[in-house]
């Protein structure tokens, strides 16, 4: 049986009619316990004049002795008692509880999924937070205005029931990189174009000696990572996986003249032994073996230290032989366009819900926003202010040197020992701490990367979807049909085991058949 859901707005609405009436309802929770004359203003400490306090349960593997909560409660006055275990067992414990009716005010962490999430807000067992949010929480509200981040928290009810955990990342998580080493042993230049490519990498198998006794590879693939279509991007199509965005539609892209071309030209690399022949084959262990021998030419990958060996101790300096391979042109009049992987943040969505046995949750959103706050996530992140970092005249942070401490002291205050880790917490770019005096900040790979393929990026990206009930389920039983034979087709196509041209109107169509159009009107539905 579904529960009545209490909404922030009948909550205050309650309080009005009980005015300062306080822990005067009954012991199962609801808006007569919610004392506000309790809280002080938003942005004053402490949170609450009385100590109040809450349960959470999340997947943690570290010390159970958390720095930084202990210095959140002197600050806010609030208590939080943590239930924290290994995954597996966090996970088995989140299952039972549920199942007894027993379950805590908060659960949190990787244990915490979407499918989740939206069961638990149908069942009503959830607190949705937008309304929290806008009001007392200003430092979620502000990771929440994040490109991107409210339209991937905003559930299709139109509420949202957990709060961002925005992750610094990339604009272009993962890319092609070329041994710059062997670009400039063998005088070539940078490429620019498809056919300079292919010219570069016959240079690399015709022209580089063996390395440790075996043949180069001109150009190989992290297996983990297998999104070949990324390089149609060369031929104009922005694609992904399966999907997609051309003029603010979602369409699908492995049916597409753009997607085909790019199989032909991969297709012929392949047939000239310019791809590595395990690459439909090899496991994650066998792509860095190899690459760590320094086979590669060319491998995409998140970054270098991925596949290839160190060259360099200089953390300032770039360790590898590898830069990062510029987009392409490939014939034609198409301009040449990159997947966007992210606006700057990745954005994890399912890291804390509060559910209906929570006494205060504007308690619990209050104290997680002053976790918000630019010093506090810093702390979560690198541990206390004045013990590892500072901050500086001009607002910015730098880091302390710890280079003479004992290891304990390291570990005591390492970030998976600070805070648990898998909780959510705000990290803006612009406030990374600078490195210790006398230091420069380390080179960064991807840093250079996004530079390079920042003008190439489309101003679209697909967005997540929370997709519910048999529509999830059909989604996932057409992409599992869908995705094994697309796998099989493109591995046929490049080995040379098929012929695309003989093949690619059979193939759409059998596409069709599959459920591809079916699948595409789903994804448009939750679009909307």
């Amino acid at each position: 049986m579904k529960r009545k859901r209490i909404t922030f707005a009948a909550a205050l609405a309650a309080l009005a009619v009980l005015g300062g009436c306080s822990k005067s309802g009954p012991s199962g929770g609801g808006p007569a316990q919610i004392n506000m004359d309790n809280f002080n203003p938003v942005g004053q400490l402490p949170i609450v004049k009385e100590k109040e306090s809450f349960t959470i349960l999340a997947d943690d593997s570290h010390r159970p002795d958390k720095t930084m909560f202990e210095i959140f409660e002197k600050e806010t006055n609030i208590h939080v008692n943590l239930m924290i275990y290994p995954i597996a067992v966090a996970a088995e414990r989140k299952n039972i509880l549920f199942a007894s009716g027993d379950y805590p005010e908060v659960i949190g962490g990787w244990i915490v999924g979407g499918g989740d999430i939206m069961k638990l807000s149908a069942d009503e067992v959830i607190v949705p937070l937008e309304e929290i949010i806008e009001k007392y929480c200003p430092n979620i509200l502000e990771a929440l205005n994040l490109p991107g981040v409210r339209a991937d928290m905003t559930l299709p009810d139109g509420h949202i029931y957990s709060p961002p955990y925005p992750i610094e990342e990339p604009l272009v998580t993962f890319n092609p990189w070329i041994n710059a080493k062997w670009l400039n042993q063998l005088g070539l230049p940078m490429p620019a174009t498809t056919g300079e490519f292919k010219q570069t990498l016959i240079a690399f198998r015709d022209r580089i000696q063996n390395v440790a006794g075996q043949k180069i590879i001109p150009l190989s693939w992290n297996p983990n990572q297998m999104s070949l279509g990324v390089m149609a991007g060369y031929w104009g199509l922005n694609v992904h996986d399966t999907f997609v965005m051309l003029n603010g539609q979602l369409e699908t892209a492995i049916n597409k003249p753009e997607y085909k071309a790019f199989l032909k030209w991969f297709a012929e690399l392949y047939a000239e032994n310019l791809v590595d022949k395990e690459i439909f084959t090899q496991d994650y262990t066998t792509f860095v073996a190899k690459g760590k021998l320094g086979l590669y030419g060319a491998a995409y990958s998140y970054w270098p230290d991925d596949f290839a060996p160190k060259v360099s101790g200089d953390l300032t300096k770039n360790q590898w032989d590898f830069e990062a391979l510029p987009v392409l042109s490939a014939p034609g009049d198409a301009k040449p366009v990159y997947w966007r992987s992210t606006w700057g943040v990745t954005n994890f969505r399912n890291q804390m819900i509060i559910t209906d046995k929570a006494k205060n949750p504007i308690t619990i959103m209050r104290w997680l926003d002053h976790v918000y706050a630019v010093e506090n996530s810093l702390q979560c992140q690198y541990g206390p202010i004045g013990m590892r970092f500072e901050k500086l005249a001009d607002g910015q942070y730098q880091e302390i040197d710890t280079s003479n401490w004992s290891d304990e002291e390291k570990d005591k205050y390492s970030g998976n020992n600070n805070y648990v880790w898998s909780l959510p917490k705000f990290m803006r770019r612009e406030f990374k701490p600078l490195p210790p005096p006398g230091r420069e900040r380390d080179y960064d790979p991807k840093i250079v990367s996004d530079a390079l393929y920042e003008p190439y990026l489309e101003p679209q990206r697909l967005p997540n979807l929370w997709i519910t009930g048999e529509d999830n389920e059909k989604i996932a039983e057409i992409s599992q049909t869908i995705g094994r034979y697309v796998t099989q087709k493109i591995a046929e196509w490049i080995s040379g085991q098929a012929d695309i041209d003989a093949e690619w109107d059979r193939y759409t169509a059998e596409l069709d058949r599959l459920g591809i159009q079916e699948w595409l009107q789903i994804q448009r539905k939750y679009m909307k």
